[in-house]
């Protein structure tokens, strides 16, 4: 590199906010996605231990 031209600094600070705003909402919904995928999973085993026996 020549003196002429500095070599550019990278701006992690506006990587940051960018990566951020793009992924965090991601996280949000894949996070909630999997907290109701679980509370639908266990509210059916609730329910089917307590439903009592129909054949006896």
């Amino acid at each position: 590199m020549s003196e002429d031209a500095p070599r550019e600094k990278t701006d992690w600070r506006r990587i940051g906010v960018i990566a951020a705003v793009t992924l965090v909402p991601g996280g949000f919904l894949l996070g909630a996605a999997l907290a109701l995928r679980r509370m639908r999973a266990e509210a059916e085993r609730e329910v089917a231990e307590s439903e009592p026996d129909e054949e006896s």
